[in-house]
């Protein structure tokens, strides 16, 4: 849960992580839905492990340019070595911390993984990103240039995350199901698919949207044994969960 930075330089660190590449060659080779789904997981999660490392890397090039800069015996000399040296450190750190949260976002699937997020948010950029961004403007006097700031939309594909399976039901219970939509904008529909299992036709029941991308259902006690999917309309394109569905 934390991160430090690494004052060893990335060209040695990086062969640790070849694997990584090495993995993704057999992208193309994976058959199936589910399989896929189960191949990028672990292919993001260590693509994640990476990033951090090599964010860790950066982020000691950064303090030694900073700390550069702030001995400078006079404030041209200090600008010139903040716009020369740091920022472009800062630039690579932006880019490294987008394959970060893009592989984060790509893999979460439950509370403990929204925990990771919520680490990275409330613990670790306060210390690694945000407070340095504000002595680095007050260092140049003024706003950062676009390359260095960390965009605040998300960019990647839809998703259905359903943080609590639930696979089973004590005799009488109702079904409830929260399901997170992550998406550029907002949802044209969420909606529960519900049969009894392996018999007609599946029925469609839309969900409540409480919050931004957060949907609830309250499924009243089915009477025999019954099989669902979910199905989000968002971004212009038709996505499930499970992925298998």
């Amino acid at each position: 849960g934390n991160i430090q930075p690494d004052p060893r330089p990335w060209d040695e660190v990086a062969p640790s992580y070849a694997f990584v590449d090495e993995l993704a060659v057999f992208g193309p080779r994976v058959a199936g839905k589910g399989n896929q789904e189960r191949y990028d997981y672990w292919l993001q999660n260590f693509r994640y492990m990476r990033e951090v490392a090599r964010f860790n890397c950066l982020w000691a090039v950064y303090n030694k340019a900073v700390e550069k800069a702030k001995v400078a015996a006079e404030e041209p000399a200090r600008q010139t070595l903040l716009r020369d040296e740091a920022l472009p450190v800062r630039a690579e750190m932006t880019a490294a911390l987008r394959e970060i949260f893009a592989a984060l976002l790509a893999t979460v699937s439950n509370t403990g993984e929204l925990g990771t997020i919520a680490n990275w948010e409330q613990h670790l950029l306060p210390g690694a990103w945000e407070r340095p961004e504000v002595e680095l403007m007050k260092m140049l006097s003024g706003e950062l240039p676009p390359g260095v700031r960390l965009p605040r939309g998300y960019d990647g594909p839809p998703r259905v995350i359903v943080p609590a399976v639930r696979t089973s039901l004590e005799a009488g219970e109702a079904l409830s199901l929260k399901v997170l939509v992550l998406a550029k904008g907002r949802p044209e529909s969420v909606a529960f698919y519900w049969r009894e299992m392996g018999r007609g036709a599946f029925q469609a029941v839309p969900l409540d949207n409480v919050a931004r991308g957060v949907y609830l259902l309250t499924f009243p006690a089915p009477a025999a044994d019954i099989e669902y999917y979910l199905e989000a309309k968002a971004d212009g394109q038709v996505v499930c969960f499970p992925a298998t569905a």
